[in-house]
């Protein structure tokens, strides 16, 4: 029976593979923090739509109320600034997000370089391997024909 075949470096792959699967945790987090803050931002420019159309509509049906207006203006600011904060958010955001693409590309190139090696190095050896077996069938075979010639000539 032929020795079954063992990547010396296993181990080490084991280890790649487990970083990358972090990394590619880390890369979905990113992406899901990306997405609260882009949803945050339209929730905040909804809010924006609809205070400015109940002003419209208020404006447009009775008197102008000075108080009113005092307030929806610093509330409309107030909603502008949370704005600008998301959007800071969104770009430190982003900019994490790119640096977690480049970090799962990276450990997936690290595992993918010795994943390939240890299908090269295993493929050459089921080759050997079939080259000996072939090697052995032949002897066999020649062993087998010399025997009935033996046989033949006695």
């Amino acid at each position: 029976m032929a020795k079954a075949f063992t990547f010396r470096v296993e181990p080490v792959l084991k280890v790649r593979q487990q970083t990358e699967r972090l990394a590619l945790q880390r890369l979905a987090d990113a992406q899901r923090q990306v997405s609260e803050v882009e949803d945050a931002i339209a929730g905040l420019r909804g809010q924006l739509a609809d205070q400015d159309r109940l002003v419209r509509q208020g404006v447009l049906t009775g008197s102008v109320d000075v108080n009113y207006m005092s307030l929806y203006r610093r509330h409309v600011m107030a909603l502008h600034r949370r704005m600008i904060e998301q959007a800071h958010r969104l770009h430190e955001a982003t900019v994490r997000l790119a640096a977690r693409r480049e970090e799962a590309a990276a450990a997936m190139k690290q595992r993918k370089v010795l994943q390939t090696l240890k299908d090269k190095l295993k493929a050459r050896y089921l080759d050997d391997l079939e080259r000996t077996e072939a090697r052995t069938q032949d002897d066999l075979t020649l062993m087998r024909v010399g025997h009935q010639r033996i046989e033949e000539d006695a």
